[in-house]
């Protein structure tokens, strides 16, 4: 099958020395530019599946948009290789912009270091519950299983309902702002969530979740330091390395009990 998220090639593959060709697929990656009242805002390196929820949840994210009442008109632009997004106010184009260290080169405006972003919450996790919802999320990695190459992430309930929302993506970032968006087209808060994430946790990846509100990230594999330091400064609790039985916890301890 192939789609937008997708594509089959013909590559040569090497078995026991002796080489023949092979159909795959491997997953797409495309530079789709947003445009934000009339004028560029950024462009954005990803797989170019659900880019209004993209272009809303960067909006959201990054601050420049409270709600979806903020927005006019979203709409792909001719062509589809852009978002055109026209807003109730006018947006002053920041200029400083920084390059975060996402596998895709993600761009975010914020000084994660200097916002503030702390997320109260009464959520608790047990272990069971933090190791199922990553076996879950593996599960309905359908891209990752076609095609690989790409992270996926996660929305997921705390009453044990288990994933109301999915993104996948070549930049783990994006399927963040992804996750963001489509709930905020759906009406539907992330506030009181876990968010789950087959990729690094970073710094903006901290940052784009304390925005959402969510008070627990879960990683299959590590945090950064700096990631670290804004989760306890923030109030959101980070686990990574979670494997069937294991994972790690590196800040909001409080939040994962042994029952429930």
């Amino acid at each position: 099958m192939t789609d937008r998220g997708a594509r089959r090639i013909t590559y040569t593959g090497f078995y026991d020395g002796e080489s023949r060709p092979v159909r795959g697929v491997v997953p797409t990656e495309a530079v789709i530019t947003l445009h934000v009242n009339g004028q560029v805002l950024v462009r954005l390196i990803c797989t170019p599946t659900d880019l209004e929820e993209l272009a809303l949840g960067f909006l959201q994210n990054e601050g420049l948009i409270e709600g979806l009442n903020q927005v006019a008109v979203v709409r792909p632009c001719s062509g589809g290789e852009g978002v055109e997004v026209w807003l109730e106010h006018d947006i002053e184009t920041p200029v400083v912009r920084s390059i975060t260290s996402g596998c895709s080169g993600g761009t975010t405006f914020e000084d994660v270091k200097s916002a503030q972003h702390e997320v109260v919450s009464d959520l608790l996790v047990t272990p069971d519950q933090v190791t199922a919802l990553m076996d879950q999320l593996s599960d309905e990695a359908a891209l990752y299983r076609r095609a690989g190459g790409v992270h996926t992430a996660a929305l997921a309930a705390a009453d044990g309902t288990g994933l109301v929302c999915l993104a996948e993506d070549v930049g783990r970032h994006n399927t963040l702002d992804k996750i963001a968006g489509s709930c905020l087209r759906k009406g539907m808060s992330t506030r009181d969530h876990i968010l789950l994430t087959s990729g690094r946790v970073s710094s903006e990846m901290v940052s784009k979740v304390a925005r959402m509100n969510v008070p627990v990230i879960v990683s299959r594999t590590s945090p950064t330091t700096l990631s670290i330091d804004l989760a306890q400064a923030w109030g959101v609790t980070l686990i990574g390395y979670t494997r069937r039985r294991s994972f790690r916890v590196y800040a909001g301890q409080e939040r994962v009990i042994p029952e429930r």
